[in-house]
C-alpha cells in the first residue's frame, strides 16, 4: 500500500470476514506501542486537523458500513463488540493514511490514535 509503519509490539487480530474467498475480505487489525510514536515515524500519514477532521472519521465510518451493509451483520455480536471497541472518532492531533484501488474494491486506511498510542488498520479486498 505504499506506507512504512513502525513496529508495533503487539498485533492484535481485532476482527474479519469469515472464509474470505481468492485472498477476499476485510480485517481489523490493531497495533499496540509501549512508547509513544513519534511523528516523524508516520512520515506516509496525514496529521488530522480541524480542516481534514470529517473526511477523517469518513473513511472509518465508510468501510464499517460497507461491511455491515455487504454481510448484513449488524446482529453479530462479535462484530458489534469489535466496533464498540474499536470505532473511534478521530482528533485534530491523530493521523490518518487511506488509499484506495481498483474503483475503491480494494482500500486500506490505517488511523494512528495519539491518546491510545495504537494504530488501527480497516482493509476490505474485494
Amino acid at each position: 500500500w505504499g506506507v512504512e509503519l513502525p513496529v508495533p509490539n503487539e498485533i492484535i487480530d481485532v476482527w474479519s470476514t469469515k472464509y474470505p474467498a481468492r485472498g477476499d475480505g476485510e480485517w481489523v487489525n490493531e497495533l499496540r506501542y509501549d512508547r509513544v510514536v513519534n511523528p516523524e515515524r508516520l512520515q506516509d500519514f496525514e496529521e488530522v486537523t480541524d480542516d481534514n477532521l470529517i473526511e477523517a472519521n469518513r473513511l472509518v465510518n465508510l468501510f464499517i458500513n460497507r461491511v455491515q451493509n455487504m454481510y448484513k451483520i449488524q446482529q453479530d455480536e462479535a462484530f458489534k463488540n469489535a466496533i464498540a471497541a474499536y470505532t473511534t472518532n478521530l482528533k485534530p492531533g491523530d493521523y490518518y493514511f487511506h488509499r484506495s484501488e481498483n474503483g475503491d474494491f480494494d482500500t486500506f486506511t490505517a488511523i494512528y490514535q495519539k491518546e491510545e498510542n495504537r494504530i488501527l488498520l480497516f482493509e476490505w479486498h474485494q
